[in-house]
């Protein structure tokens, strides 16, 4: 259900593997809304060539930062830029071309037991119809219906918004730039180029209207003028999610959004949505158990121990993060992307000591800020 990228990604798995499968979305068409999104190089080597033409632009640098400091990481393996809206256009054609069908202006409405397997109640055409299946598999986002129906609780969501702006002058088109300002954020504001013309300026928040209004003023200290604007309501990873739930003789499983695979200290679903719908697709193929998931779960673990270390850093705290970032620690960060965040943890505390008590302090800042 939902023709998303991790769902069109889980379709083409496990139709690849020889079983049937439909894709049910609830739009008229595939009409994907445009957003700029930025991947570590782990996606080239998820996604057949066809998606490739997805990729827009290349990132080689890094620039952080904070209370007048700054600290620049190169990137051994560049960054990739790429366009959701190509993205999936490209997945819904490998999707197709590996034996799935899809199936437009259909709303999922309901799931129930039969004695075979799962009774989908459907709305196609604006007339109300039932499917038979042996397995669901919930891809339509984070307010996910088949979540909800098959007894899931809600997950929190947390607003993104972007804007495409013409590239500064100053900013080299293979380098992003991201600031810390936790008066506005407990996230932070990037600026990621598409191109030498144009860029993606953007913030995660907490509350839509405050990060909007915040952002719109950041927008007019740096002189930028939005020549279009993009924005998502994006999980908040705060615990893995079980990914299966049984219903009668059926199976019910969740992929991407609607699981909050997400990587919390970043905010980027992308490659880690990847994970979770191969993991999905093992499961479906094997009927058992996927290696995939065990180490998903363990890498959104990570991530989400870094977001509880960050989310309560004072100016103070980010200005003192930016100062420990010697040239070992720049070369860890550089050496190795943020999809592999355990191996990049434990090596930039070997380097540079002082960053695990930094951790602990902000750990402890969010315990106190919980009681």
């Amino acid at each position: 259900m939902g023709a998303s990228a991790a769902g069109l990604f889980t379709a083409a798995n496990v139709a690849r593997g020889g079983q049937p499968v439909r894709v049910l979305e609830s739009k008229p068409q595939l009409e994907p809304a445009p957003r700029t999104l930025i991947v570590t190089d782990h996606f080239r080597s998820q996604m057949a060539a066809s998606a490739q033409h997805s990729i827009i632009n290349e990132i080689r640098r890094f620039e952080l930062f904070t209370d007048g400091r700054s600290a620049q990481i190169a990137l051994k393996t560049p960054d990739l830029i790429i366009e959701r809206s190509r993205l999936i256009t490209a997945l819904a054609q490998e999707a197709k071309h590996a034996g799935a069908s899809l199936s437009f202006d259909t709303r999922f409405l309901g799931v129930g037991p039969n004695e075979r397997g799962l009774r989908l109640e459907i709305e196609s055409g604006g007339k109300r119809q039932e499917l038979h299946a042996d397995s669901v598999v919930g891809a339509d986002g984070a307010a996910s219906r088949v979540a909800r129906a098959a007894g899931w609780p809600p997950v929190e969501t947390v607003p993104l918004v972007q804007a495409i702006v013409h590239l500064p002058k100053d900013c080299p088109p293979d380098t992003t730039r991201v600031w810390f300002i936790p008066d506005d954020t407990p996230y932070f504001y990037w600026l990621i180029p598409e191109s030498a013309e144009r860029g993606a300026l953007g913030v995660i928040g907490e509350h839509g209207r405050d990060t909007k209004r915040r952002f719109e003023s950041f927008l007019e200290k740096k002189k930028l003028e939005p020549l279009e604007w993009q924005g998502a309501r994006i999980p908040v990873y705060r615990g893995w999610v079980p990914v299966r739930r049984q219903i009668g003789n059926g199976e019910v499983y969740l992929v991407g959004d609607a699981a909050a695979q997400v990587k919390v200290s970043t905010v980027g679903g992308i490659v880690t949505g990847f994970r979770g719908a191969l993991g999905v697709a093992q499961a479906l193929l094997k009927k058992g158990a996927s290696n995939e998931l065990t180490g998903l779960r363990c890498e959104l673990g990570t991530h989400w121990m870094i977001r509880r270390a960050l989310h309560h850093f004072q100016q103070k705290d980010y200005s003192q993060l930016v100062d420990l970032l010697d040239t070992s620690a720049r070369e860890s960060l550089g050496e190795i992307h943020r999809d592999e965040s355990t191996r990049l943890l434990w090596n930039l505390i070997r380097r540079q000591p002082r960053l695990l008590l930094l951790g602990l302090r902000g750990l402890l800042m969010g315990q106190r800020a919980k009681n």
